[in-house]
C-alpha cells in the first residue's frame, strides 16, 4: 500500500491579523497531526507511509507534480486547516491530474468544522473528521484488502469517515467517532519519517526544535478559541518522557510543547519534570500556561527541569475586555503570574490582541501601558479576528456585526481574495493595523529591550537574525 501525507507549498495561505512574520525562511514546525496518523498506520496497520513537506523541504508545485507522477501513491492524506485550504486543494488537483486512481484524503481541522462543505469538492474522495488516527487507518485497511463487493456498507462502519458513494456519488457522513480517551494508548508520532534537523522556530535558542504534545482539549472558555470548553486528556509523565528520550538520541536537545495549556494537571506537571531532572537529559523546553494555573512552587520545578520560556495569553489591560472574552483571569492575577514566572528565572512571552468588540483606542493604550510596565521577554500583538465556529464568530452572526457567514461562504466557494475581517465597531481594520505596528515599536524600540537582546545574543549569527527581526517589526507596514 502506497501512502503519501503532503504538506503543500503555501501560495494562497489566508494571512490573519497576527504580528506580520519575522523571519519565514527560518521558521518550519513538524506538523504533528501528521505524524500521529502516521505513527498509528505503522504501528498499528504495519503500513509504511511517506511524508512529504513542501515547506521544510523547499517543494514548488512542479515539484509534487513530478513527485506524483514518481510514486503514484494508492492514497495522498493531507491535513487541511482553513487557511491553506486553497493550497491543498490545488495540490489535490495536480494529484487528479497526474494519477487519476490516487485516492485524496482530507483531514484536519477544517473537514472537521465544514465535513460536507468539503467532502463536496470534486477532487476530494474521503474526509476524516475528528481525531484522525484510528479512523485514517481503518480506512487504508479498508483500501488495502481491495474490497470491492459491498464496499459502501465496509465505508459505512468507519466513524469518523464522510465518504462518497460508489454507485450514486452521493456525499456520506458517517457518525462523529469519540476522543482517544488514553493517550497513551496512541503511536508516538513518526518522528523518523523526517529529517528533523529541518525544523526549528525563530526565537528558539538551539538551531534543531521539535514540537510535541503532550495533551489534547481545553476546559476553558475563552470566546475566541476554537477549543474551548473541550475533553481535556493528557499522555502520561512516562510516556511523554519516552518521546523526549528518543528525540534527545536523535540530537534534538530544545523542545516546544504545543499543548494549549500544558500546567493544567499540576500533578502530572512535577511527575514530568521530577523524571527529567532525575534522568539529567541537559534539555531545553518553553511550554504555553493559563496565568491562573501557575505558583512558585511549579515554576521552580519548571525551571530546574529546563523550562525556558512561558507563554501567556494576556490578551488586553482592560479587565472589562477579559470578562467580554470570558478569560476568567484578573489584571491582579496577571501581574503576579509574571512577576513569579521572571523570579523564577523563566522568560515570558507574552500575548496580546486588539481589536476586540467594543474595545477603544484607550483600551489599547491600557494594554499597551501593562505591557511596558510588566516587560516581558516578548509579545506578539494579534488583532482580534472571529475564526469560524467560535463563540465570538457565532455572536457576530447572532448579533448582526457580521451580514453573512462569511468563512461558511469561503468554505463553499474558497477564493484566494477572501480577506479576514474584523469585529470592532469603534476602529477601521486600517486603524488597528496601525495601532497594531505602533504597539510593537513601543515594547521592541525600548532601551531595554534592545540591551536585553543584545547581551542574551551568543553568537553573530543570532545577532544578524535578532538585526532582521527588528528591522521587520520597527520598519513601517507596506502597503
Amino acid at each position: 500500500m502506497n501512502i503519501l501525507f503532503i504538506v503543500p507549498p503555501e501560495k494562497h495561505y489566508i494571512e490573519s491579523y497576527v504580528t506580520k512574520k519575522l523571519d519565514k525562511r527560518r521558521e518550519f514546525r513538524q506538523k504533528l497531526g501528521i505524524l500521529y496518523v502516521a505513527g498509528y498506520l505503522k504501528k498499528f496497520g504495519g503500513h509504511n507511509p511517506e511524508i512529504i513537506d513542501s515547506l521544510a523541504d523547499g517543494l514548488n508545485k512542479d515539484d509534487l507534480r513530478e513527485i506524483i507522477k514518481k510514486k503514484k501513491p494508492d492514497i495522498v492524506g493531507f491535513s487541511v486547516l482553513t487557511f491553506n485550504l486553497l493550497d491543498c486543494l490545488d495540490v489535490a488537483r495536480i494529484i487528479r491530474d497526474v494519477s487519476p486512481i490516487t485516492k485524496i484524503c482530507f483531514g484536519g481541522y477544517h473537514p472537521t468544522i465544514y465535513p460536507k462543505e468539503t467532502l463536496n469538492f470534486p477532487e476530494v474522495d474521503f474526509i476524516v473528521f475528528g481525531e484522525g488516527e484510528i479512523t485514517f487507518n481503518e480506512l487504508i485497511n479498508l483500501i488495502a484488502k481491495k474490497c470491492v463487493e459491498d464496499l459502501d456498507t465496509k465505508l459505512s462502519s468507519i466513524e469518523g469517515l464522510g465518504w462518497k458513494n460508489n454507485k450514486n456519488g452521493l456525499t456520506i457522513i458517517n457518525p462523529a467517532r469519540k476522543a482517544v480517551a488514553n493517550l497513551d494508548e496512541l503511536a508516538m508520532p513518526a518522528h523518523d519519517l523526517i529529517d528533523l534537523k529541518k525544523y526549528t522556530v525563530v526565537l528558539a535558542n538551539d538551531a534543531k526544535v521539535a514540537s510535541i504534545q503532550t495533551s489534547r482539549g481545553c476546559p476553558s472558555k475563552c470566546t475566541f478559541c476554537d477549543i474551548r470548553l473541550t475533553r481535556y486528556r493528557y499522555r502520561s509523565a512516562e510516556n511523554v518522557l519516552s518521546e523526549i528520550k528518543y528525540l534527545r538520541s536523535r540530537g534534538i536537545n530544545e523542545f516546544f510543547i504545543i499543548d494549549d495549556t500544558f500546567t493544567i494537571n499540576r500533578k502530572r506537571i512535577f511527575k514530568l519534570c521530577n523524571l527529567i531532572i532525575d534522568e539529567n537529559l541537559g534539555i531545553k523546553f518553553k511550554i504555553s500556561s493559563r496565568i491562573d494555573r501557575v505558583d512558585n512552587e511549579m515554576l521552580n520545578i519548571l525551571k530546574k527541569a529546563g523550562c525556558y520560556r512561558i507563554h501567556y495569553g494576556i490578551e488586553s489591560g482592560s479587565q472589562r475586555l477579559l470578562d467580554y472574552l470570558e478569560k476568567g483571569i484578573t489584571l491582579e492575577q496577571i501581574r503576579l503570574a509574571i512577576n513569579n514566572t521572571k523570579k523564577a528565572g523563566i522568560e515570558v512571552f507574552a500575548y496580546l490582541m486588539i481589536g476586540i468588540p467594543t474595545e477603544t483606542v484607550d483600551d489599547i493604550k491600557k494594554t499597551m501601558d501593562l505591557v511596558l510596565e510588566l516587560k516581558p521577554a516578548h509579545v506578539n500583538y494579534s488583532i482580534c479576528t472571529p475564526f469560524p465556529k467560535t463563540v465570538l464568530y457565532e455572536r457576530s452572526l447572532v448579533q448582526g456585526s457580521s451580514s453573512e457567514d462569511y468563512w461558511l461562504q469561503f468554505a463553499i466557494k474558497p477564493s484566494a481574495d477572501f480577506k479576514i475581517r474584523t469585529l470592532n465597531e469603534n476602529i477601521s481594520s486600517e486603524e488597528l493595523r496601525n495601532l497594531q505596528d505602533r504597539a510593537l515599536r513601543s515594547f521592541y524600540s525600548s532601551p531595554y529591550i534592545i540591551l536585553r537582546e543584545i547581551i542574551k545574543t551568543r553568537s553573530l549569527k543570532q545577532l544578524y537574525t535578532k538585526f532582521k527581526i527588528g528591522i521587520r517589526l520597527l520598519m513601517p507596514r507596506a502597503n
